[in-house]
């Protein structure tokens, strides 16, 4: 068989098998450029998460109390929520957020006030439309963050929901749907369709694999078609020469 019918029979039955992934990987890959990063992040959703320490901190409880009550503390951190000093304290147990001033413990925080975190992270003016307490069966846009979270949904024109760590007080995560659509898109570019993680995986390799082969085949195809496109045209020019 020619090299020309060849190419042309490869290039033909190999994008008859991989022309939709081919058009999804082009039309995912154009939001994904398109797309600003730090708005999929959510950034313009959030404000106040780097809240400094009120100046007037007031009588803070010692920390040397706080290691005699807590076993195995791992690390001891200050920071302020609501413009009140708390103490987040991690141990073998995990985290434990403390009211600085009273040295009460304050976690794991309820709805109420998982949604007023939530309000107050929130860059938007908006108050929160639900608030539902996610335990088991975490949705995939959360990935393999550790349970519990507080998710805080907020009507929008983004679709926001907040993710509220119970024994932190902090913002674990944002999502909103653009992000889903990038999520989305992401999953049907790197055909991971479970984790949407792994780009080294067989069904990615496999694909990519035929799907140079046919683009390979259809530069020899093209090779083949510009020169007897040149050979036609000389041939012409020829015959009206000689005439």
């Amino acid at each position: 068989m020619k090299p020309a019918s060849l190419s042309r029979k490869v290039h033909k039955w190999l994008f008859l098998f991989v022309g939709i992934q081919a058009l999804l990987w082009t039309l995912s890959g154009v939001y994904m450029v398109v797309m600003d990063l730090d708005f999929i992040h959510g950034d313009h959703l959030v404000q106040n998460l780097r809240e400094p320490l009120p100046a007037d901190r007031g009588q803070l409880t010692p920390t040397a109390e706080l290691l005699e009550r807590f076993q195995g503390v791992k690390s001891i951190r200050l920071k302020a929520l609501q413009t009140v000093p708390h103490y987040v304290i991690h141990t073998d147990d995990g985290a434990h957020l403390i009211d600085a001033r009273s040295g009460s413990k304050v976690s794991p925080i309820d709805g109420d006030r998982a949604r007023a975190l939530a309000e107050h992270y929130y860059a938007g003016s908006l108050p929160a439309s639900s608030v539902v307490l996610i335990a088991e069966n975490p949705p995939p846009e959360i990935g393999a963050r550790a349970l519990p979270l507080w998710r805080v949904n907020f009507d929008d024109r983004y679709g926001t929901s907040f993710y509220i760590d119970p024994n932190t007080g902090a913002l674990a995560t944002r999502r909103h749907n653009y992000w889903r659509a990038f999520d989305f898109f992401w999953m049907l570019h790197i055909m991971d369709y479970e984790e949407r993680e792994n780009i080294h995986n067989p069904l990615l390799l496999t694909v990519t694999i035929v799907s140079l082969t046919g683009v390979l085949a259809g530069l020899i195809l093209l090779f083949y078609s510009f020169g007897r496109r040149n050979k036609t045209a000389s041939t012409t020019a020829a015959a009206g020469g000689a005439l």
